[in-house]
């Protein structure tokens, strides 16, 4: 997470946050995994974005 801007970092604590906060009695794991998942589609969506933003310059 050291990669990210300060928004972005922002952005993900809050997604953590209302995931481990919701009120239905799941499995710790569960949270665990579905962080770890966000967290890798959203470097890759972010890895994206780069490749555009290259292909444009």
């Amino acid at each position: 997470m050291e990669n990210l801007t300060q928004k972005e970092r922002i952005d993900l604590e809050s997604v953590f946050t209302a995931i481990c906060t919701k009120k239905e009695p799941k499995i710790l794991g569960f949270y665990k995994d579905f962080y770890s998942s966000a967290i890798l589609k959203f470097y890759i969506v972010k890895d994206r974005i780069k490749k555009i933003k290259i292909k444009k310059n």
